[in-house]
């Protein structure tokens, strides 16, 4: 009988949450919990299929031995507490971002290399149906080149169903919110060498964190242009991605699920391969990550998102801001 893997959750928000009651589905995982919050503890238990310590102090959850530790706390708080898993010899499960700042980022994935930790970033929307075609297409040609792109990512929901006022009081947090968007641009196109990006803080609306609206430009090192769109102000929320190709163009709905190719030279023809909505798949979403991180770092295999793809793309996030405020093209690393 395999030994069951110990792993703390970190943070009861609603992603921890989520975590921790589907990790309590798992037949290998003996789980744990924390949160100073009673409350979020109370509730995190009462969804729970199985048992599970909880606990209000980190270090005290810490002094278990864990043997994964799942962070899902607000963004500043990633890298002093993934530091604490790493001295404590746990492996990580750091839900995205890496860190709230490059810099800091760089010091949590050194020490987890230096100590031979396994340090996973939680960009599972690799897994997605819907951009996993995606990615296929582009490895096998079936969109020739890419030459350009375009992702939008849009909701005031975000806002309205948060548990603390951190992006609020943080500038900036849009972009660091919706790195996904930026994670999954990458793993399609390849790297990023230099952005353009625009920012502004508009709308009569009751939350409007600063700035509330980004827009980007990035050059891949291919020469593909990729815009990129967010903001904390449609409501409903919207998400989609388009790629074109030099013999192709694709088109996804997330939250339809939508999914469209446009062969080159056909009027108005589209091959449709529609998936579930996105929101059907959430939970299966954290599922299958589970399953990478710990199937991974049992088997000695990489993660499916290391550290060094969080730094990268925390580089791409921080030369977007820097754009902006510079109001000029700013290389990235």
């Amino acid at each position: 009988m395999q030994e069951k893997t110990r792993v703390l959750v970190a943070g009861l928000g609603s992603i921890g949450r989520r975590h921790a009651r589907l990790l309590s589905e798992r037949p290998d995982v003996e789980l744990a919990i924390c949160d100073p919050v009673e409350e979020h503890r109370n509730d995190t238990l009462a969804e729970l299929k199985n048992s599970a310590k909880a606990f209000s102090e980190y270090q005290v959850s810490l002094a278990e031995r864990p043997d994964a530790v799942v962070i899902a706390t607000p963004n500043h708080l990633h890298v002093p507490m993934g530091l604490r898993a790493v001295e404590a010899g746990a492996d990580v499960l750091m839900e995205k971002p890496i860190s709230d700042n490059l810099a800091d980022g760089k010091r949590l994935v050194e020490a987890a290399e230096q100590a031979g930790r396994f340090l996973h970033v939680g960009y599972m929307l690799r897994l997605d149906l819907g951009l996993q075609k995606l990615k296929t297409w582009v490895e096998e040609g079936a969109l020739g080149q890419l030459v350009a792109g375009r992702s939008q990512v849009g909701t005031y929901f975000t806002l309205l169903c948060a548990k603390n006022d951190d992006r609020l009081r943080h500038p900036n947090s849009l972009i660091v919110d919706y790195t996904h968007d930026l994670d999954f641009l990458r793993w399609l196109f390849g790297e990023f060498r230099a952005v353009s990006a625009a920012k502004t803080r508009l709308g009569d609306v009751d939350l409007k964190p600063d700035p509330n609206l980004f827009q980007m430009i990035y050059r891949a090192d291919s020469d593909a242009l990729v815009q990129v769109h967010m903001d904390y102000i449609q409501h409903p929320e919207r998400r989609t991605l388009e790629l074109y190709g030099d013999k192709a163009a694709a088109t996804y709905d997330f939250l339809t699920g939508e999914l469209r190719r446009y062969p080159r030279r056909k009027e108005n023809q589209y091959e449709d391969h529609g998936v579930p909505p996105l929101k059907e798949r959430w939970d299966e979403l954290f599922r299958l990550e589970h399953t990478a991180f710990l199937d991974a770092r049992r088997e000695g295999q990489p993660p499916l998102v290391s550290g060094r793809d969080g730094l990268a793309v925390m580089a791409m996030a921080e030369a977007a801001i820097q754009a902006a405020q510079q109001e000029r093209w700013f290389p990235i690393g």
